[in-house]
């Protein structure tokens, strides 16, 4: 079964690489970047904490992207040790400027992305949900695009993006319902 799974992976790759355009390439290394260390989420949530001065806020949408990346990242990464597509191409061919050193599966540009949408779905005015969409679909195609990832290690980064902030979401409003009930409401 992986091996079909690598194998539809591979023949994507090779699909979007036709894609492939010198507009498109700066574009998709500028999507990738804001989603580098989280930057453009650490100003998003600065700026929805500052709007809506709420700590509750804060702490739900910073653990949820924080523990998305650390589940995404420092753990399942390891634990399955997938090689990038990007590893198995000629330096002349490659669109990356700086070449990720670690694993693949999952993508966590794409799991800290839909981590935020997840929180600002909860969170946000729909204008916010809206950019936060575009933004994170953007970062996550990139990464495809860029060949950094494969298309399943986007989608899986998606899936964890979605589902754990959820559970986070859940447990962070628990905890804040029992110890500081006025700043949920």
């Amino acid at each position: 079964m992986l091996e079909k799974i690598q194998k539809r992976d591979d023949v994507l790759i090779q699909k979007v690489a036709k894609l492939h355009r010198p507009f498109l390439n700066k574009l998709m290394r500028f999507l990738t970047f804001l989603g580098d260390q989280g930057k453009i989420w650490l100003l998003i949530i600065a700026l929805e904490v500052w709007k809506t001065q709420s700590l509750y806020v804060f702490v739900s949408m910073f653990v949820s992207v924080l523990f998305a990346f650390i589940l995404s990242e420092v753990i399942i990464k390891r634990i399955v040790g997938r090689v990038r597509p990007c590893h198995k191409i000629d330096e002349e061919d490659l669109i990356l400027k700086k070449i990720p050193k670690y694993y693949s599966f999952p993508s966590s540009h794409s799991a800290t992305s839909f981590a935020m949408l997840t929180m600002c779905i909860i969170h946000c005015d729909f204008l916010t949900v809206l950019v936060v969409f575009v933004l994170a679909a953007g970062i996550s195609f990139s990464r495809f695009y860029l060949q950094a990832h494969y298309f399943t290690d986007v989608m899986c980064g998606i899936a964890i993006g979605i589902i754990f902030p959820l559970i986070m979401a859940k447990i962070i409003y628990i905890i804040f319902s029992a110890y500081a009930p006025e700043m949920v409401k």
